[in-house]
C-alpha cells in the first residue's frame, strides 16, 4: 500500500475515533502504526458482509468500511474498546451471540490470546458463519521468526501486565500447521503470506476459502 492509502487511512481513523477519549485514540493509532492492517484489509472485497471477530476497539472494521464493504459487523468482549462506530454494527460479546452468514470472516491477532486447545471450536464457529466460497482471513504473528517474535513476545506482556488486553495465554502455531488446520475445517488455503516487511513484527496473513 501506498503513502496514498496510508494518509486516507488515517484520516479515516481520525474521523471514527477523533471525538473518543485520549487513551483511546492513542491506542488506535499505535495499533495502526504497528500492524499492516492495509495489506489485510485489501483483501476484502467491495460491496463483501464482514465480520470481524474480536475487533478491538474496531481499526480493521472501520478501515473495511471505508475501503467498501457494504456491511461490518464488529464483536468484542472487552467492555472497555466497546464504542459506537460509524457505518459498523459493533457487538459487545463472544462470536457465538452471531448469527447470519458472510463473505468474510476476519480475526485479526485474536487467536495467540485463545489457549490452542480452544482453537478448534473458534474456526469451527468461524466456518459456520462464512458463505460458500466466501474467505476467512486469519493475520496472526510467525512463532519460526526467532528475533521478530522474540519482541512481539516481550510487547504482549507488557500488554497484558498493564490490562490492555484480555486474556492470559500466549499462543502461536507454526504457519504451516496452522494452514493444514484451517483446511481440516473445510477451506481452501492459500500459502501463508509474510506480510512484515518494514515492520518489527512477524506478521503472517492466511487467505482462506469456505469450499462448503
Amino acid at each position: 500500500m501506498g503513502g496514498v492509502d496510508f494518509i486516507r487511512s488515517l484520516i479515516v481513523l481520525h474521523r471514527t475515533f477523533g471525538k473518543f477519549d485520549a487513551r483511546t485514540r492513542l491506542h488506535t493509532f499505535v495499533r495502526f502504526v504497528t500492524c499492516p492492517f492495509l495489506r489485510v484489509v485489501k483483501h476484502v472485497p467491495a460491496g463483501a458482509a464482514v465480520l470481524e471477530i474480536g475487533a478491538g476497539h474496531g481499526v480493521f472494521a472501520a478501515l473495511a468500511r471505508a475501503r467498501g464493504a457494504a456491511r461490518v459487523v464488529a464483536v468484542e468482549p472487552d467492555l472497555r474498546k466497546v464504542h459506537a462506530l460509524p457505518g459498523v454494527g459493533v457487538v459487545a460479546g463472544f462470536d457465538d451471540c452471531v448469527r447470519g452468514a458472510f463473505d468474510v470472516v476476519a480475526i485479526v491477532d485474536v487467536l495467540y490470546k485463545i489457549p490452542i486447545a480452544e482453537w478448534d471450536a473458534l474456526l469451527a464457529r468461524a466456518a459456520a458463519r462464512v458463505r460458500a466460497g466466501g474467505l476467512l482471513i486469519v493475520k496472526e504473528q510467525d512463532p519460526t521468526a526467532r528475533v521478530k517474535n522474540a519482541w512481539n513476545r516481550l510487547q504482549e506482556r507488557l500488554a497484558s501486565a498493564l490490562g490492555l488486553t484480555l486474556g492470559e495465554s500466549f499462543s502461536y502455531e507454526p504457519p504451516r500447521a496452522f494452514a493444514e488446520r484451517l483446511r481440516r475445517h473445510g477451506f481452501d488455503v492459500e500459502a501463508p503470506r509474510r506480510i512484515d516487511f518494514g515492520y518489527p513484527h512477524p506478521h503472517v496473513l492466511f487467505l482462506a476459502y469456505h469450499r462448503r
